[in-house]
Protein backbone atom coordinates (compact mmCIF):
# COMPACT_ATOMS: atom_id res chain seq x y z
CA UNK A 1 0.00 0.00 0.00
CA UNK A 2 0.98 3.68 -0.54
CA UNK A 3 -1.25 5.35 1.98
CA UNK A 4 0.10 6.66 4.23
CA UNK A 5 2.61 7.73 2.62
CA UNK A 6 5.24 7.50 5.31
CA UNK A 7 4.63 5.82 8.63
CA UNK A 8 8.04 6.30 10.81
CA UNK A 9 7.41 9.31 12.01
CA UNK A 10 3.48 11.06 12.63
CA UNK A 11 3.60 13.59 10.49
CA UNK A 12 0.45 16.58 10.24
CA UNK A 13 -0.93 19.87 8.32
CA UNK A 14 0.89 18.57 4.89
CA UNK A 15 1.96 21.61 2.67
CA UNK A 16 3.13 20.44 -0.70
CA UNK A 17 5.45 22.61 -2.93
CA UNK A 18 7.45 22.03 -6.37
CA UNK A 19 11.02 23.32 -5.94
CA UNK A 20 13.43 22.23 -9.24
CA UNK A 21 11.79 19.00 -9.73
CA UNK A 22 11.52 17.73 -6.32
CA UNK A 23 8.14 17.41 -4.35
CA UNK A 24 8.72 18.98 -0.74
CA UNK A 25 6.54 18.49 2.05
CA UNK A 26 6.25 20.78 5.13
CA UNK A 27 4.79 18.75 8.16
CA UNK A 28 3.63 19.74 11.58
CA UNK A 29 5.33 16.66 14.10
CA UNK A 30 3.24 15.02 16.45
CA UNK A 31 5.29 13.92 19.57
CA UNK A 32 4.54 10.19 19.81
CA UNK A 33 2.06 8.60 22.82
CA UNK A 34 0.42 11.78 23.68
CA UNK A 35 -3.18 12.82 23.71
CA UNK A 36 -2.74 16.41 23.23
CA UNK A 37 -1.98 18.73 20.36
CA UNK A 38 -0.97 20.99 22.81
CA UNK A 39 3.14 19.00 23.09
CA UNK A 40 3.55 20.38 19.55
CA UNK A 41 6.80 22.01 19.27
CA UNK A 42 8.34 21.22 16.06
CA UNK A 43 8.20 20.91 12.10
CA UNK A 44 9.88 18.65 10.16
CA UNK A 45 10.55 18.49 5.88
CA UNK A 46 9.95 15.46 3.52
CA UNK A 47 10.86 15.30 0.25
CA UNK A 48 10.91 12.95 -2.81
CA UNK A 49 11.79 12.91 -6.93
CA UNK A 50 8.92 10.08 -7.45
CA UNK A 51 6.76 10.31 -4.73
CA UNK A 52 8.07 6.35 -3.93
CA UNK A 53 11.45 6.69 -2.33
CA UNK A 54 11.44 9.37 0.37
CA UNK A 55 13.58 11.50 2.20
CA UNK A 56 13.12 12.50 5.54
CA UNK A 57 15.24 16.09 6.26
CA UNK A 58 14.78 15.84 10.19
CA UNK A 59 13.39 18.93 12.46
CA UNK A 60 13.97 21.97 10.57
CA UNK A 61 12.71 24.31 13.04
CA UNK A 62 11.89 23.98 17.19
CA UNK A 63 9.95 25.47 19.75
CA UNK A 64 13.58 26.22 21.68
CA UNK A 65 14.53 28.32 18.30
CA UNK A 66 11.82 30.89 18.92
CA UNK A 67 12.39 33.38 21.17
CA UNK A 68 8.52 34.77 21.16
CA UNK A 69 6.65 31.50 21.37
CA UNK A 70 6.06 29.60 24.67
CA UNK A 71 3.73 26.25 22.54
CA UNK A 72 1.41 24.89 19.79
CA UNK A 73 3.54 24.79 16.41
CA UNK A 74 0.92 24.17 14.52
CA UNK A 75 0.20 24.31 10.89
CA UNK A 76 2.83 25.89 8.84
CA UNK A 77 3.50 26.92 4.87
CA UNK A 78 6.47 27.53 2.75
CA UNK A 79 7.72 28.77 -0.27
CA UNK A 80 10.40 30.48 -2.39
CA UNK A 81 10.58 34.12 -2.02
CA UNK A 82 13.09 36.75 -3.85
CA UNK A 83 16.09 33.90 -3.58
CA UNK A 84 15.28 32.06 -0.08
CA UNK A 85 12.81 30.04 1.59
CA UNK A 86 10.62 30.91 4.05
CA UNK A 87 9.00 29.08 6.28
CA UNK A 88 5.30 30.52 7.65
CA UNK A 89 4.35 28.85 11.21
CA UNK A 90 2.58 29.46 14.40
CA UNK A 91 2.83 29.41 18.03
CA UNK A 92 1.37 30.91 21.10
CA UNK A 93 2.95 34.18 22.06
CA UNK A 94 4.23 33.91 25.28
CA UNK A 95 3.34 37.81 26.06
CA UNK A 96 -0.16 37.73 25.05
CA UNK A 97 -1.35 33.94 24.84
CA UNK A 98 -2.75 34.18 21.75
CA UNK A 99 -1.90 32.29 18.13
CA UNK A 100 0.99 34.56 16.19
CA UNK A 101 2.43 33.76 12.67
CA UNK A 102 6.32 34.00 13.19
CA UNK A 103 8.29 33.72 9.66
CA UNK A 104 11.93 31.48 9.04
CA UNK A 105 14.00 31.82 6.66
CA UNK A 106 16.57 29.09 4.68
CA UNK A 107 18.61 29.06 2.06
CA UNK A 108 17.99 25.66 0.89
CA UNK A 109 14.18 24.35 0.56
CA UNK A 110 14.75 21.46 2.83
CA UNK A 111 15.49 23.82 5.76
CA UNK A 112 16.51 23.85 8.43
CA UNK A 113 14.91 27.35 9.19
CA UNK A 114 16.09 30.76 11.05
CA UNK A 115 13.56 32.33 13.15
CA UNK A 116 13.10 35.88 11.92
CA UNK A 117 10.42 37.01 14.19
CA UNK A 118 6.52 37.66 14.11
CA UNK A 119 4.56 38.80 11.13
CA UNK A 120 2.58 42.17 12.18
CA UNK A 121 -0.82 42.92 12.08
CA UNK A 122 -2.12 39.36 12.05
CA UNK A 123 -4.83 39.18 14.37
CA UNK A 124 -4.80 35.07 15.46
CA UNK A 125 -2.72 34.48 12.89
CA UNK A 126 -3.28 30.01 13.51
CA UNK A 127 -2.47 27.66 10.50
CA UNK A 128 -0.60 30.57 8.03
CA UNK A 129 -0.41 30.00 4.05
CA UNK A 130 2.01 31.37 2.39
CA UNK A 131 0.92 32.03 -1.30
CA UNK A 132 2.86 33.99 -4.38
CA UNK A 133 1.25 34.76 -7.08
CA UNK A 134 2.71 37.02 -10.32
CA UNK A 135 5.32 38.53 -8.14
CA UNK A 136 3.24 39.56 -5.25
CA UNK A 137 3.14 37.44 -2.03
CA UNK A 138 0.01 37.00 0.29
CA UNK A 139 -0.78 34.99 3.40
CA UNK A 140 -3.62 33.46 4.44
CA UNK A 141 -4.67 31.87 8.08
CA UNK A 142 -7.10 31.04 10.23
CA UNK A 143 -8.70 29.32 13.29
CA UNK A 144 -11.60 30.14 15.52
CA UNK A 145 -14.16 29.85 13.13
CA UNK A 146 -12.29 31.82 10.62
CA UNK A 147 -10.53 32.56 7.01
CA UNK A 148 -8.65 35.53 6.48
CA UNK A 149 -6.25 36.98 3.92
CA UNK A 150 -4.18 39.67 2.82
CA UNK A 151 -1.31 40.90 0.94
CA UNK A 152 2.40 40.45 2.34
CA UNK A 153 5.28 43.50 2.72
CA UNK A 154 7.64 42.54 0.25
CA UNK A 155 9.74 41.90 3.62
CA UNK A 156 7.00 39.48 3.97
CA UNK A 157 7.38 41.24 8.25
CA UNK A 158 4.09 42.41 8.08
CA UNK A 159 0.68 42.39 5.97
CA UNK A 160 -0.88 45.76 4.37
CA UNK A 161 -3.71 46.23 6.62
CA UNK A 162 -5.73 47.81 3.83
CA UNK A 163 -5.54 44.69 2.26
CA UNK A 164 -6.88 42.48 4.74
CA UNK A 165 -10.07 40.41 3.83
CA UNK A 166 -12.19 38.13 6.13
CA UNK A 167 -13.81 35.66 3.87
CA UNK A 168 -15.44 33.58 6.80
CA UNK A 169 -18.95 34.36 5.73
CA UNK A 170 -18.95 32.80 2.14
CA UNK A 171 -16.73 29.91 3.05
CA UNK A 172 -17.81 28.53 6.30
CA UNK A 173 -14.02 27.54 6.75
CA UNK A 174 -12.64 26.39 10.40
CA UNK A 175 -8.74 27.12 9.98
CA UNK A 176 -6.09 25.36 8.09
CA UNK A 177 -6.35 27.38 4.62
CA UNK A 178 -4.15 26.84 1.48
CA UNK A 179 -4.58 28.01 -1.58
CA UNK A 180 -3.08 26.77 -5.12
CA UNK A 181 -4.08 28.08 -8.56
CA UNK A 182 -5.44 25.64 -11.41
CA UNK A 183 -6.16 26.89 -14.67
CA UNK A 184 -5.90 30.91 -14.05
CA UNK A 185 -8.11 30.51 -11.25
CA UNK A 186 -7.19 30.33 -7.20
CA UNK A 187 -8.53 27.64 -5.16
CA UNK A 188 -8.69 27.70 -1.47
CA UNK A 189 -8.56 24.71 0.31
CA UNK A 190 -10.04 24.52 3.81
CA UNK A 191 -11.48 22.12 6.72
CA UNK A 192 -14.76 23.09 7.53
CA UNK A 193 -17.95 21.69 10.41
CA UNK A 194 -21.12 21.76 10.15
CA UNK A 195 -22.39 23.75 13.69
CA UNK A 196 -19.59 22.28 15.14
CA UNK A 197 -20.37 18.92 14.57
CA UNK A 198 -16.75 16.61 14.23
CA UNK A 199 -15.25 15.84 12.78
CA UNK A 200 -13.86 17.88 9.88
CA UNK A 201 -14.42 17.32 5.79
CA UNK A 202 -11.71 19.20 3.05
CA UNK A 203 -13.54 21.85 1.35
CA UNK A 204 -12.71 24.32 -1.21
CA UNK A 205 -13.60 27.43 -2.75
CA UNK A 206 -12.54 29.30 -6.33
CA UNK A 207 -12.08 32.67 -7.09
CA UNK A 208 -10.84 34.96 -10.09
CA UNK A 209 -8.21 36.76 -7.34
CA UNK A 210 -6.12 35.86 -4.22
CA UNK A 211 -8.29 37.97 -2.42
CA UNK A 212 -11.61 37.42 -3.86
CA UNK A 213 -14.30 37.31 -3.28
CA UNK A 214 -14.82 33.39 -3.20
CA UNK A 215 -17.15 31.12 -4.11
CA UNK A 216 -18.42 27.89 -2.09
CA UNK A 217 -17.85 24.28 -3.87
CA UNK A 218 -18.57 22.45 -1.12
CA UNK A 219 -16.65 19.48 -0.12
CA UNK A 220 -14.15 17.22 -1.72
CA UNK A 221 -12.91 14.58 0.87
CA UNK A 222 -15.43 13.80 3.44
CA UNK A 223 -15.61 12.14 6.52
CA UNK A 224 -13.80 8.47 6.09
CA UNK A 225 -13.12 5.60 8.21
CA UNK A 226 -9.64 6.06 10.23
CA UNK A 227 -9.74 9.87 10.26
CA UNK A 228 -8.45 11.98 12.75
CA UNK A 229 -10.98 14.40 13.94
CA UNK A 230 -8.81 16.99 12.14
CA UNK A 231 -7.93 17.36 8.30
CA UNK A 232 -5.65 19.37 6.79
CA UNK A 233 -3.97 19.39 3.93
CA UNK A 234 -2.96 21.12 0.16
CA UNK A 235 -2.74 20.47 -3.04
CA UNK A 236 -0.02 20.35 -5.69
CA UNK A 237 0.83 19.97 -9.24
CA UNK A 238 3.80 17.26 -9.40
CA UNK A 239 5.44 15.99 -12.85
CA UNK A 240 2.14 16.92 -14.34
CA UNK A 241 -0.10 14.89 -12.27
CA UNK A 242 -2.10 16.47 -9.22
CA UNK A 243 -2.29 15.12 -5.98
CA UNK A 244 -3.82 16.01 -2.24
CA UNK A 245 -2.28 15.38 0.77
CA UNK A 246 -3.81 16.00 4.30
CA UNK A 247 -3.24 13.16 7.42
CA UNK A 248 -5.19 9.95 9.20
CA UNK A 249 -4.85 8.72 11.99
CA UNK A 250 -4.64 5.32 9.96
CA UNK A 251 -1.01 4.21 11.70
CA UNK A 252 -1.68 4.58 15.40
CA UNK A 253 -5.36 5.04 15.69
CA UNK A 254 -5.33 8.25 17.86
CA UNK A 255 -6.46 11.65 16.70
CA UNK A 256 -3.30 13.09 18.14
CA UNK A 257 -1.09 11.06 16.28
CA UNK A 258 -1.48 11.54 12.07
CA UNK A 259 0.27 10.40 9.33
CA UNK A 260 0.78 11.48 6.11
CA UNK A 261 -1.47 10.90 3.22
CA UNK A 262 -1.38 11.44 -0.35
CA UNK A 263 -4.30 10.66 -3.36
CA UNK A 264 -4.68 11.70 -7.08
CA UNK A 265 -6.61 14.46 -7.24
CA UNK A 266 -8.64 15.23 -10.75
CA UNK A 267 -10.46 18.15 -11.86
CA UNK A 268 -13.58 17.79 -14.02
CA UNK A 269 -13.89 19.89 -17.19
CA UNK A 270 -15.92 23.02 -15.32
CA UNK A 271 -13.00 23.26 -13.09
CA UNK A 272 -14.83 21.76 -10.11
CA UNK A 273 -12.73 18.78 -8.35
CA UNK A 274 -13.66 15.42 -8.04
CA UNK A 275 -14.64 14.23 -4.60
CA UNK A 276 -11.82 11.91 -3.02
CA UNK A 277 -12.38 8.35 -1.05
CA UNK A 278 -9.25 7.64 1.10
CA UNK A 279 -8.06 4.49 0.31
CA UNK A 280 -4.82 2.15 1.20
CA UNK A 281 -3.39 1.99 -2.25
CA UNK A 282 -2.71 6.24 -2.32
CA UNK A 283 -1.48 8.05 -5.26
CA UNK A 284 1.78 5.21 -6.36
CA UNK A 285 1.51 1.48 -7.01
CA UNK A 286 3.00 -0.76 -3.87
CA UNK A 287 4.54 0.61 -0.64
CA UNK A 288 6.71 3.74 0.04
CA UNK A 289 10.68 4.19 1.31
CA UNK A 290 11.94 6.59 3.46
CA UNK A 291 15.29 7.46 4.65
CA UNK A 292 16.44 10.18 7.15
CA UNK A 293 19.08 12.65 5.82
CA UNK A 294 20.56 14.56 8.96
CA UNK A 295 23.29 17.69 7.57
CA UNK A 296 26.00 17.54 9.79
CA UNK A 297 27.15 21.31 9.57
CA UNK A 298 23.10 21.51 10.82
CA UNK A 299 23.57 20.23 13.70
CA UNK A 300 24.88 21.25 17.26
CA UNK A 301 28.68 21.70 16.58
CA UNK A 302 30.99 20.29 19.88
CA UNK A 303 34.66 22.57 19.07
CA UNK A 304 34.58 22.21 15.71
CA UNK A 305 33.03 24.14 12.35
CA UNK A 306 31.70 24.31 8.95
CA UNK A 307 33.25 25.27 5.85
CA UNK A 308 32.23 24.97 2.35
CA UNK A 309 33.81 24.78 -1.05
CA UNK A 310 33.30 22.91 -4.92
CA UNK A 311 32.74 19.41 -3.64
CA UNK A 312 29.37 17.31 -3.62
CA UNK A 313 28.50 17.83 -0.04
CA UNK A 314 24.68 17.48 0.22
CA UNK A 315 23.62 20.38 2.76
CA UNK A 316 24.77 24.12 4.18
CA UNK A 317 28.36 22.84 4.36
CA UNK A 318 30.75 20.16 5.90
CA UNK A 319 32.22 19.77 9.31
CA UNK A 320 36.09 19.94 9.65
CA UNK A 321 38.03 20.49 13.20
CA UNK A 322 38.27 17.29 14.67
CA UNK A 323 41.69 17.33 15.93
CA UNK A 324 41.13 16.19 19.64
CA UNK A 325 39.28 14.02 22.11
CA UNK A 326 34.99 14.78 22.38
CA UNK A 327 35.42 17.08 19.13
CA UNK A 328 32.17 16.21 16.96
CA UNK A 329 28.54 17.34 16.06
CA UNK A 330 25.10 15.93 17.26
CA UNK A 331 22.09 16.04 15.04
CA UNK A 332 18.14 14.65 15.96
CA UNK A 333 16.05 12.15 14.69
CA UNK A 334 13.08 11.56 15.60
CA UNK A 335 10.70 8.41 15.26
CA UNK A 336 7.04 7.74 16.23
CA UNK A 337 7.06 3.42 16.19
CA UNK A 338 9.87 1.18 16.88
CA UNK A 339 12.35 0.23 14.30
CA UNK A 340 16.07 -1.03 13.50
CA UNK A 341 17.88 1.23 11.56
CA UNK A 342 20.92 1.06 9.58
CA UNK A 343 23.47 4.40 10.63
CA UNK A 344 25.69 5.99 7.58
CA UNK A 345 28.38 8.95 8.17
CA UNK A 346 29.26 10.21 4.70
CA UNK A 347 32.79 11.34 5.20
CA UNK A 348 36.62 12.42 3.73
CA UNK A 349 40.07 12.14 4.70
CA UNK A 350 43.22 11.90 3.27
CA UNK A 351 44.62 10.45 6.46
CA UNK A 352 45.73 7.08 6.05
CA UNK A 353 42.97 6.36 9.59
CA UNK A 354 41.02 8.47 11.85
CA UNK A 355 39.96 7.48 15.39
CA UNK A 356 35.99 8.19 15.43
CA UNK A 357 32.70 7.35 17.88
CA UNK A 358 29.34 7.23 17.54
CA UNK A 359 26.65 7.23 19.89
CA UNK A 360 23.17 7.28 20.04
CA UNK A 361 20.70 7.86 22.69
CA UNK A 362 17.23 10.13 23.63
CA UNK A 363 18.62 11.90 26.71
CA UNK A 364 20.24 15.18 26.41
CA UNK A 365 24.19 15.48 26.44
CA UNK A 366 26.39 17.53 28.96
CA UNK A 367 25.28 21.40 29.17
CA UNK A 368 27.01 21.69 32.30
CA UNK A 369 24.89 20.88 34.93
CA UNK A 370 24.50 16.96 34.08
CA UNK A 371 26.39 14.23 33.46
CA UNK A 372 26.08 12.54 29.56
CA UNK A 373 23.80 9.44 28.94
CA UNK A 374 23.40 7.12 26.22
CA UNK A 375 21.00 4.70 25.24
CA UNK A 376 23.39 2.96 22.46
CA UNK A 377 27.43 2.99 21.25
CA UNK A 378 26.58 2.75 17.42
CA UNK A 379 30.50 2.39 17.39
CA UNK A 380 32.23 3.03 20.64
CA UNK A 381 35.64 3.03 18.56
CA UNK A 382 35.96 2.97 14.57
CA UNK A 383 39.00 2.88 12.49
CA UNK A 384 38.30 5.06 9.42
CA UNK A 385 40.03 4.62 6.68
CA UNK A 386 40.97 7.38 4.40
CA UNK A 387 39.38 8.36 1.11
CA UNK A 388 41.96 10.45 -0.80
CA UNK A 389 39.85 13.42 -0.33
CA UNK A 390 37.12 12.11 -1.68
CA UNK A 391 33.70 11.77 0.15
CA UNK A 392 32.30 8.33 0.63
CA UNK A 393 29.63 6.69 2.96
CA UNK A 394 30.01 4.01 5.28
CA UNK A 395 27.95 1.66 7.42
CA UNK A 396 28.67 2.26 11.27
CA UNK A 397 25.50 -0.18 12.31
CA UNK A 398 22.42 -0.75 13.53
CA UNK A 399 20.32 0.93 16.26
CA UNK A 400 16.50 -0.21 17.43
CA UNK A 401 14.15 2.28 18.61
CA UNK A 402 11.33 3.08 20.50
CA UNK A 403 9.08 6.53 19.74
CA UNK A 404 10.50 9.80 20.80
CA UNK A 405 13.41 11.87 19.69
CA UNK A 406 17.18 10.81 19.70
CA UNK A 407 20.66 12.37 19.64
CA UNK A 408 23.26 11.13 17.19
CA UNK A 409 26.97 12.31 18.63
CA UNK A 410 29.66 11.51 16.23
CA UNK A 411 33.08 12.63 17.77
CA UNK A 412 37.33 12.21 17.49
CA UNK A 413 38.38 9.89 20.33
CA UNK A 414 41.80 10.54 19.92
CA UNK A 415 44.14 13.89 19.74
CA UNK A 416 45.67 14.79 16.94
CA UNK A 417 47.88 17.69 16.18
CA UNK A 418 45.89 18.53 13.21
CA UNK A 419 43.04 16.39 10.79
CA UNK A 420 41.21 16.83 7.67
CA UNK A 421 38.83 14.56 8.57
CA UNK A 422 35.41 16.08 7.42
CA UNK A 423 32.41 14.74 7.60
CA UNK A 424 28.48 16.04 5.52
CA UNK A 425 25.81 13.80 6.38
CA UNK A 426 24.38 10.80 8.58
CA UNK A 427 22.22 8.78 6.80
CA UNK A 428 19.40 6.59 8.03
CA UNK A 429 17.97 4.05 6.15
CA UNK A 430 15.13 1.04 7.87
CA UNK A 431 16.91 -1.97 8.34
CA UNK A 432 15.36 -5.03 5.78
Amino acid sequence: MANPAIDHIFAADPSAHVFEDRLYVYVSYDQPDTNTHDSMVSYHCLSTEDLVNWVDHGEILHLDAVDWAISHMWAIDANYWQGKYYLTFCAIDRDTSFFQTGIAVSERPEGPFRNLGKVQNVEWGQDPGFFVDNETPYLVWGGRGEILIAELAEDLMSVKPETIKNLSADLDGYEGPFLHKYQDRFYLTFPALDNEKWPQRMCYAVADHPLGPYKNMGVYIDVYEGNSGTIHGSCVEFKGQWYALYHSAWVSGRPTSRSLMIDKLEYRDDGSIVPIVPSKSGAVAGKTSIEIHLDAASGFLWETKTRVDSSDFSGHGYVCGFVAQERGFSVKADFGVVGTWKVYLRYRSSADTFHGRMLFGNHLFYDGNQNQSYDQYIKRGTVFPGTAGQWEEVLIGEITVAPGQYQIRFSASLNLEQSDFAVDRVRLVPAK
